[in-house]
């Protein structure tokens, strides 16, 4: 229940400062996916199954605050923590070499998603200038703010693992 609730306040503390506070670190017009930090982050620390689910409800909340459909950013984010969460168990979690790299090729898979799927089809093929300028500096501004984001997280997540553990020595 605790975890459930980490997880939410999360979430809704990541929604509420990417639309208002984190705008402010905005370079050259590209601002830090926060959302893809946490996706991650808990994917790697508990799984594919909670890294999905939580990539589900971090997505739901971006479509129905900044998306124009519901379900985009929410398939977005499913497969962004299933496939990150498959890393769960072959890395040393107090390493962050593999949150950066993850969360850099996680920025470039979302980020060429939405091109494709929001630009090419309407026939704007201007894929370099796209990469050179969104793709390229979101991947590498994401990822430094990765290793900051994570080792929170790491942190939350290691005192709820504490707490589960006492409570079920508790009822054993």
């Amino acid at each position: 229940m605790r975890r459930i609730l980490a997880i939410t306040v999360i979430l809704l503390l990541t929604n509420i400062l990417q639309g208002t506070y984190f705008q402010g670190l905005e370079i050259r017009g590209i601002v830090p996916n926060f959302y893809i930090i946490i996706i991650v982050s808990f994917a790697l620390l508990r799984g594919s199954k909670e890294g999905a689910i939580v990539g589900f409800f971090a997505g739901l909340l971006q479509d129905i605050y900044y998306g124009t459909s519901i379900g985009f950013y929410a398939l977005l984010g499913v497969y962004i923590g299933y496939f990150s969460g498959k890393l769960n168990k072959s890395f040393y979690r107090e390493s962050f070499f593999l949150p950066l790299i993850l969360t850099i090729v996680s920025s470039f898979f979302y980020d060429m998603a939405i091109y494709i799927f929001t630009y090419l089809i309407r026939g704007r093929i201007q894929i370099s200038y796209y990469f050179y300028n969104i793709i390229l500096p979101g991947m590498v501004y994401t990822g430094v703010f990765s290793l900051f984001v994570y080792q929170g997280i790491y942190y939350i997540n290691e005192k709820l693992e504490i707490r589960e553990k006492k409570y079920r020595n508790f009822f054993k």
